[in-house]
């Protein structure tokens, strides 16, 4: 049973509102093959494979390696299907998990039947791996890292990657640019000597065009029906941009915005950080100290505010008294930005914060964190003998632990799709300037995004207009966190109101999607717009079923909606 009717040829001429002209049609084949299911024997890892708790079958759909040119020869998409439980059989719902770079078929694969519960066991639940993402043409500046014993060379992990600004920045960001220009050059001279072939080809506006194949070759009514987390919601956003007429639900959880994307500027990801952080705390002495020690610091007075305090001392401590990671801890995990010897104790505590607080499931080793560093203990930093022993390390690869093989897919998905550009430092200065008014945790993120200024290729597509007034075939339901660290609500509201009819409803829940802080008002408003097309009414909020450390203390786990953008 669908709930749209099938859409006419005619509105599939008219479906392209801000796609590019390209040589020839629209992506779209009327003709294409069915889907040949079948169960899955993907080569997952040992630890996908017993996450996996449900039958699944796969697919692969050949699609054009280049739009923009007939003679480019194909590409297969690898799709991953979690089946429906109950009649009537509604349909597909496309899921992607965001990054970029994240997998599709990994995602599904083990979480797929909380997505289809969620959306009540009426619609098969289909991932797929998006260009550059699972081992779909993974972008991968130095292959010999995929072979590499992570004994012998750790740092093959390395790229897998408000109103709130109490807490000090200790960076100068405009001289760690400046320091790390030639380094970032010699980087992309690597991509340019192993992904130049393909390098144009894993835009956004590419993939969107690869699910309007996934629709119609699913056979059902050719409407889209999508639900898309952080970056996602980007590719959703395009997707409804380009072909209005082939929406038929869109579900955007936790939004980009998408001309902050597009442009390149990254100026909205940290504004809510501190308010997450907040949250954190409040969440924490809410619990209380059986669940939460750090409820207790300073007695029965310890509150929110006393506990941002605390922490605001730590930073200043460490601005003023700088303290090196150990070059063995460092190599471990490394940034690019950091030449070996470099990383300070307060960048990786800020950044091991930033990640801790996107999803309760995380809070256990966060509140550690916090702890350790509100007693001056820096030893998970500072002493190489904390760093667990994996025995057997130097002769496993990277492939055998990580179906995503991509390392450098975050670079090679985003700087292709962003406009900015910049010769020198000094062309960077004033964006700088504006990421660093962005929150007091601007300087553990936006460094992430800098190699775009020096990327040399281009998406060979991008979505054409100004991203205003977008009238879909059926209206756009965005739902975001009040306290997401990384998707601030504030731009769910601005992307809400460039598409014409959506709704936003604020999920009053803690942590970076919307199925890491449950609700079952926000699950049912979910399962009401795609099974019954109903909106929510509009200043609908709703509130978790319980705190977020009740939560994980009662064995509620969470998605895995704590991926930041790498």
């Amino acid at each position: 049973m669908f709930l749209n009717t099938a859409i006419s040829p005619l509105l599939l001429l008219l479906s392209s509102s801000l796609a590019e002209a390209l040589p020839y049609g629209d992506g779209h084949d009327a003709n294409v093959d069915s889907l040949d299911w079948k169960p899955c024997d993907l080569e997952f890892p040992d630890t996908v494979k017993a996450a996996i708790k449900v039958p699944i079958d796969c697919a692969t759909l050949q699609v054009p390696l280049d739009y923009t040119n007939p003679k480019s020869g194909k590409l297969d998409l690898q799709l991953l299907k979690v089946n429906a439980t109950k009649e009537p059989v509604e349909g597909s719902v496309i899921f992607n998990p965001g990054g970029p770079g994240n997998s599709g078929v990994e995602e599904v694969a083990q979480q797929g039947p909380l997505y289809r519960d969620t959306l009540g066991g009426h619609y098969n639940i289909i991932g797929f791996d998006a260009r550059g993402t699972g081992r779909t043409i993974p972008f991968i500046c130095n292959p010999e890292l995929l072979a590499s014993g992570l004994g012998s060379d750790s740092g093959a992990l390395s790229r897998r990657n408000s109103p709130y600004s109490a807490l000090p920045e200790q960076l100068d960001v405009y001289e760690l640019l400046k320091k790390n220009w030639n380094t970032t050059a010699k980087y992309i001279e690597t991509c340019v000597e192993t992904q130049k072939e393909n390098a144009t080809f894993y835009g956004t506006a590419f993939v969107a065009r690869d699910m309007l194949a996934i629709v119609d070759a699913l056979k059902e009514d050719g409407l889209l029906r999508f639900w898309g987390r952080s970056y996602s919601t980007i590719l959703g956003q395009t997707f409804a941009a380009m072909f209005p007429d082939r929406v038929g639900r869109l579900l955007m959880d936790s939004t980009l915005t998408p001309d902050d994307y597009y442009r390149g500027g990254w100026l909205s990801a940290t504004r809510d950080v501190e308010a997450t952080l907040s949250n954190y705390f409040n969440q924490c002495i809410e619990a209380g100290p059986t669940l939460c020690p750090l409820a207790n610091y300073s007695g029965s007075d310890t509150t929110s505010k006393s506990l941002m305090n605390a922490l605001s001392e730590v930073f200043e401590y460490l601005r003023e008294n700088p303290i090196l990671l150990a070059e063995e801890i460092q190599a471990i995990q490394p940034e690019w930005w950091f030449p070996p010897g470099s990383m300070t104790v307060y960048y990786k505590l800020k950044a091991s914060i930033m990640n801790g607080i996107f999803s309760p499931a995380a809070f256990g080793g966060v509140t550690k964190t916090i702890s350790d560093a509100l007693a001056r203990n820096w030893t998970t930093y500072t002493d190489p003998s904390t760093i667990p022993d994996i025995p057997g390390a130097e002769n496993v690869s990277l492939a055998d632990l990580t179906w995503s093989i991509g390392l450098d897919r975050f670079h090679g998905i985003a700087c292709g799709d962003q406009a900015y550009r910049a010769k020198s430092p000094e062309e960077m200065y004033s964006l700088i300037q504006a990421q660093s008014a962005q929150g007091s945790f601007s300087d553990a993120f936006s460094p992430k995004v800098w190699v775009c200024a020096q990327w040399p290729f281009d998406a060979a597509e991008k979505p054409k207009g100004n991203w205003s007034e977008i009238t879909t075939n059926f209206p756009v339901l965005f739902i975001n966190s009040r306290f997401d660290p990384i998707t601030p609500l504030s731009g769910a509201w601005d992307a809400s109101s460039r598409f014409k009819g959506s709704r936003l409803l604020v999920h009053e829940g803690h942590g970076h999607g919307i199925m890491n802080h449950r609700s079952n008002c926000t699950v049912k408003a979910i399962e009401d717009y795609f099974s019954k097309g109903e909106l929510p009414e509009v200043g609908t909020t709703c509130k978790p079923n319980m705190n977020a450390f009740k939560q994980i203390a009662a064995g509620e786990g969470s998605g895995r909606d704590s991926e930041s953008p790498e």
